[in-house]
Parts: structure tokens; C-alpha cells; sequence
């Protein structure tokens, strides 16, 4: 692990060096479990998802590698049962309903101090904001993650005491969702009441996969704003609000959606949603982002 952390600060001086201004390229990915008591009367059944950060010199995206991997299933479930059909002109499907996972992705740019925040309500909705900037206290006790060396560090942000361990031989100023602005990558954070958990899996260079970080071009533009009026509408009215919005979008199409993009509507008799079997429940009376108290 140790040759693996002095090549790649190697490997990232000559990015610095050869790329410039292009905070885009992808040369590192961390993954974490991501741990949340998200319904405090059943503190035992904590929300669980797997989470990575994939990271350039300047910009980084978090996001969920469970929804990727109930995506792949889903579209997998689909061809498999399209190709073995019986009878291809009435298609009855069977699927496996989506589990609880994340609905957001967040994008941090360092040097333009930039947070983007792609949210799906139906359609996929991108929000620009300043980047969040945490007044973290460096103090000097360290702890070995793996094969990592970490210092930690305490620091307040959205109402919740933060402690974090960060690794300074992987020199990013990234974390796992909103956290930033330490000199190293955040390897794990948790909130003081342990209510919140980003737990370090793992670290591999992926500089010859030629990736890319940017928000994607094709999101609806809005505001945080104009957001919290979008969740309040379908709060109101799940059922209007997700047959108004399905008319226009100009955001990506995935899941279902875009599993079925080859099929004729036509040809499906039925289609028969199986439960998930995650056991992540719906219920969030305990938001990761709390009211500060005045």
C-alpha cells in the first residue's frame, strides 16, 4: 500500500503538471458504506449504502454505487427475460422493485468553490451552489485505517459535530458527500452522536480508465430554491406530480426507463414488480442536514 500512495502522488504531480486547468479527469476512486439512523425509533435498522468518490485533482463525484448496481439488475432481469420470451409479441415481465437508495449526486470543483447537486424527482434536476466551507480544527491524533495513515480533525457543519480522519499522503481536498476542505482525502467521518457514518472500504487508482468528472449537460437547471418547491408539490401530489413531469423532461433517462428503450410498448402484457429485498425503510425523521439551533 505504501509503494501504491507514493506512486500515485507521483502519478497526481504530473497530472497537476501536464493537465492544468482540466479539474475534470478521473485518477483516483474511494468507496465507503454510507451508515445513517434515518428513523430514530429503530436506531438498531440504520439506512446502509455503498457510496464512491471518484476524484481528479480539482473536482470529485459522489455517488451511489448500490443504484448503479439495482440498475445493472434491473436492465439484466429485462433483456434475460426479453431474450428467453416464448412468445416475443406479449412480453409478461417479472422485475424487482428498486430499494431505498440515494437520489442525489454531488459534485465538488476546489478551485471554482463549487457544489453541484444532481437530484432525481422524476426528472434529473441540477443545482449550482457555492462550496460549502467547514471551519475544521487539524489536531494532532493519528490512526492507522488499513494501511492508512490519518490525522483527524473536528468541524461543524449542516447542525451536526463532525469527526473526521483524513490521509495526507492522498492529497485531495475531497470527501464523501459535502465534506471538503482538509489537506488530504477524508477517509472516514462520523457525527458526534454516531448518527451519521462514512465508513472507509477502499482506494484504487483508476487513471488509465480515461473518466471524466463533470455534472451532466443534460439535468434541468434550477435552483435550490425552486427544488424545495418541486419536493413540496410532490408531497401534495405524488400521483399529479409525477404524471405533469414525465411530459417534458430533458433530463437522463435510467432505470426502468431506459431498460425498456428497445422493447415495443405494445408487445408487454404485463409486467409484475417483485418487492426489494434490502431492508433500508423509507422513513427519514432524522435528515443528514439539521436545523441549526439559534
Amino acid at each position: 500500500m505504501k509503494r501504491l500512495l507514493l506512486s500515485f502522488a507521483f502519478l497526481l504531480l504530473l497530472t497537476i503538471n501536464s493537465v492544468a486547468q482540466k479539474a475534470d479527469v478521473a485518477i483516483g476512486k474511494a468507496t465507503y458504506e454510507f451508515i445513517h439512523v434515518r428513523d430514530t425509533a429503530n436506531r438498531d435498522k440504520p439506512y446502509k449504502e455503498t457510496m464512491a468518490l471518484i476524484l481528479g485533482r480539482n473536482a470529485s463525484a459522489y455517488r451511489s454505487i448500490t443504484k448503479q448496481q439495482q440498475e445493472e439488475m434491473l436492465a439484466n432481469q429485462i433483456a434475460n427475460q426479453v431474450k428467453s420470451a416464448t412468445d416475443p409479441n406479449h412480453l409478461n415481465l417479472t422485475i424487482t422493485g428498486s430499494g431505498v437508495v440515494s437520489s442525489e449526486e454531488y459534485y465538488q470543483y476546489t478551485n471554482d468553490k463549487k457544489l453541484y447537486t444532481e437530484e432525481q424527482i422524476v426528472n434529473y434536476y441540477l443545482v449550482e451552489e457555492p462550496l460549502p466551507v467547514i471551519k475544521w480544527i487539524i489536531l494532532k491524533d493519528t490512526l492507522s485505517i488499513g494501511a492508512l495513515h490519518c490525522q483527524k480533525a473536528t468541524g461543524h457543519f449542516k447542525g451536526r459535530d463532525y469527526e473526521a480522519w483524513f490521509c495526507t499522503d492522498l492529497p485531495f481536498h475531497a470527501g464523501p458527500w459535502k465534506l471538503n476542505g482538509l489537506p488530504g482525502l477524508i477517509i472516514e467521518a462520523w457525527d458526534t452522536k454516531k448518527e451519521v457514518i462514512f465508513k472507509f472500504n477502499s482506494f484504487e487508482d483508476i487513471s488509465n480508465l480515461n473518466q471524466t468528472i463533470s455534472p451532466p449537460v443534460d439535468d434541468i437547471k434550477t435552483t435550490p430554491q425552486d427544488l424545495a418547491r418541486l419536493k413540496e408539490a410532490r408531497a401534495k401530489d405524488p400521483a399529479g406530480f409525477n404524471k405533469a413531469s414525465r411530459g417534458g423532461s430533458t433530463g437522463k433517462r435510467r432505470g426502468i426507463a431506459t431498460a425498456m428503450d428497445n422493447i415495443d410498448p405494445s408487445k408487454i402484457s404485463s409486467i409484475n414488480v417483485v418487492k426489494a429485498t434490502d431492508s433500508n425503510s423509507k422513513v427519514n425523521n432524522n435528515p443528514i442536514e439539521l436545523p441549526e439551533k439559534k
